[in-house]
């Protein structure tokens, strides 16, 4: 087996080239003023499928001591780097920070024990090189007819995973939680690679770990060209959003009388230098209706949105989301650190009863009842998919204000007969088509022709 030889692109700072465009700002601003009034007050059409990022450089880049292949944008627990010429995959746990290093050859035959790696492959284009997974039954991808079903954590069938011969077995591992499994998989012999990807806070940092699974097959460009338009995206849906909230609120503002309606303000930034346009594909290349290619906001080059640069919007007004149902007689909150949290932000929505600083919180079921009431919509209510049947949870629910008017949904419109979901599968590396779904169901107007790709309206 070879090792990769390949030089792979400059920092993924880099990935959006705005400087090129800026000598034409002048001429497109007018423009851009019209695109964006039409994005918020018609039918936006779907983006053209021809793109392509122009790098900079080729070289990769040093920073310290560290020779970097890919430093993420979003993602805070990998980085790949360059060391006496080897491609090295540097891991992070976040919770016992822990860092493993992982030398990386080109591999051809793959066993994933999670549904999210396989989406993760499944992007770039290669399922063929999965030969086991875990639990079939749960996975919604169609294509791993041939891959053998290998077992779960302590009944994983080692001889089956011995005879696949991989050449690496991605792993997860649960914080706080024995995985001996893994510990037995490596005495076997067979290179283990534990992916910390759903520890990520970010939705962006989960589907940034495309380039980590790249760099597996030499795909980083590949993967870096992917990531770029899901990030660019998203971006768009993002301030897709503000400015439909923005309209709204003045159109209710001259409803009442104090003022007249008017466009919401565009920013001054023209789009990125992003040629010819061509998303990566989408789970079943299902069409997405997105804003006609409206540029992003991105002053002095700085990514919008990122961890150390959420704006203060004190005239922005989200609605209000009850979210989660019991589980196990206890009730789960998101916190403001949590990929889940960031989503229903950026859609336009905000969390009732969400900590600050935390990832997730437990409330009572009284204290839920409480928020249901402030609630417009409720996601998320388990397994639950008619609202006869979450009634029947508690009748108290029923009198909330959502549930009334039946603006309660769940994200498992994609599902196996088995109960595995699509949402935490190709959702993984499709943030950008969960937020279209939330801006729909929170602001139907922004995308009147949407098409529901994992939520569905229970009734």
């Amino acid at each position: 087996m070879s090792r990769s030889r390949v030089r792979v692109p400059w920092k993924a700072q880099n990935l959006i080239v705005v400087k090129k465009t800026r000598m034409l700002r002048g001429a497109v601003i007018g423009s851009c003023v019209l695109l964006f009034t039409l994005a918020f007050q018609s039918c936006p059409g779907p983006r053209s499928r021809n793109f392509r990022i122009h790098y900079t450089t080729q070289e990769p880049f040093k920073e310290g001591d560290i020779e970097y292949i890919y430093k993420p944008l979003y993602a805070n627990n990998f980085f790949i780097a360059r060391e006496d010429g080897d491609k090295v995959l540097y891991l992070k746990d976040p919770v016992s920070k822990k860092e493993t290093r992982q030398v990386i050859h080109k591999v051809k035959r793959v066993v994933c024990l999670s549904t999210t790696h396989i989406a993760y492959l499944d992007a770039i284009n290669e399922t063929r090189s999965i030969v086991g997974v875990s639990g079939r039954q749960y996975i919604y991808n169609d294509k791993l007819r041939n891959a053998k079903d290998v077992g779960y954590e302590s009944a994983i069938n080692y001889e089956a995973l011995m005879s696949l011969e991989p050449d690496v077995v991605f792993a997860y591992a649960v914080p706080g939680q024995p995985a001996d499994y893994i510990q037995k998989i490596r005495q076997l012999g067979m290179n283990v690679v534990e992916v910390p990807e759903h520890l990520e806070d970010h939705p962006l940092g989960k589907a940034e770990f495309l380039v980590a699974f790249a760099a597996f097959f030499d795909k980083e460009v590949m993967a870096m060209e992917q990531f770029h338009w899901i990030y660019q995206t998203y971006e768009e849906y993002r301030l897709l959003a503000r400015q439909t909230v923005t309209l709204r609120q003045r159109r209710k503002a001259a409803e009442n009388g104090h003022r007249k309606p008017k466009p919401p303000d565009t920013p001054n930034n023209t789009p990125p230098d992003t040629p010819n346009n061509t998303p990566p594909d989408t789970p079943d290349n299902t069409p997405i209706e997105t804003p006609n290619n409206t540029p992003i906001e991105t002053p002095n080059d700085t990514p919008p949105d990122t961890p150390d640069n959420t704006s203060q919007d004190t005239s922005f007004k989200p609605v209000k989301v009850l979210i989660n149902a019991p589980f196990k007689d206890v009730w789960y909150i998101p916190g403001t650190e949590s990929h889940q949290h960031i989503l229903i932000r950026d859609a336009g929505g905000v969390v009732l009863g969400s900590e600050p600083g935390k990832k997730t919180a437990v409330i009572s079921t009284e204290q839920a009842y409480i928020y249901s009431l402030e609630a417009e919509f409720w996601l998320h209510p388990n397994q639950f998919s008619d609202l006869e049947s979450l009634a029947a949870l508690d009748q108290r629910f029923a009198q909330s204000e959502a549930f009334r008017l039946g603006n309660v949904w769940n994200n498992n419109l994609r599902s196996t007969p088995a109960g595995g979901s699509d949402y935490f599968e190709s959702g993984a590396v499709s943030p950008h088509l969960i937020l279209a779904d939330l801006i729909a169901i929170f602001y139907p107007e922004a995308l009147p022709k949407h098409k529901f790709v994992f939520y569905k309206k229970l009734d």
